[in-house]
């Protein structure tokens, strides 16, 4: 690391700071006091993002995201099948929290988060696309970067939504 780090990490707004060795605690405290108006807008946004209200939601809010994106993906996975020439196994659905989906390309079972359904609907899209993928390839390399951009050409600009 050359540089010290600032980041705002959700979903309660942690500030979380990267520095090298030879940093002083000095100068990393004059960098933390001169960013405070951006950390202050930072956490302002976090605290109001789709993650933090996904963090206070109830049962019945999961439950309904649940039936929105169990409604949802089944239709978005036989499309997806036809066009790449794949074929999921069975289909699961969790509420987590540092996952969109998930794929094991051994059994073709794909889990999907069920907080998709806070997102546009290409969000959910994007992700059934990029776990059928890896039912092609298994890792995040160059092929499979190769073939997310032939199948869905915009899949970065859709992917930082979920950022």
């Amino acid at each position: 690391m050359r540089a010290i780090r600032l980041r705002v990490r959700p979903p309660e707004g942690r500030i979380e700071v990267s520095a090298p060795f030879f940093v002083a605690d000095r100068e990393i405290e004059d960098l933390v006091r001169s960013k405070r108006a951006w950390l202050v807008e930072k956490q302002r946004e976090v605290a109001q993002s789709v993650m933090a209200r996904a963090e206070c939601a109830d049962a019945a809010e999961i439950r309904a995201w649940r039936a929105a994106v169990e409604t949802a993906a089944p239709v978005l996975v036989a499309k997806w099948e036809r066009i790449m020439g794949v074929r999921a196994g069975r289909l699961a659905y969790r509420n987590m929290r540092s996952r969109w989906g998930s794929c094991q390309p051994a059994t073709g079972r794909i889990c999907l988060n069920v907080r998709l359904a806070l997102y546009p609907p290409e969000c959910l899209e994007y992700v059934v696309v990029h776990e059928l993928a890896h039912l092609i390839v298994a890792g995040h390399g160059r092929e499979f970067h190769r073939i997310m951009d032939g199948f869905l050409p915009d899949w970065r600009t859709v992917a930082a939504k979920l950022r």
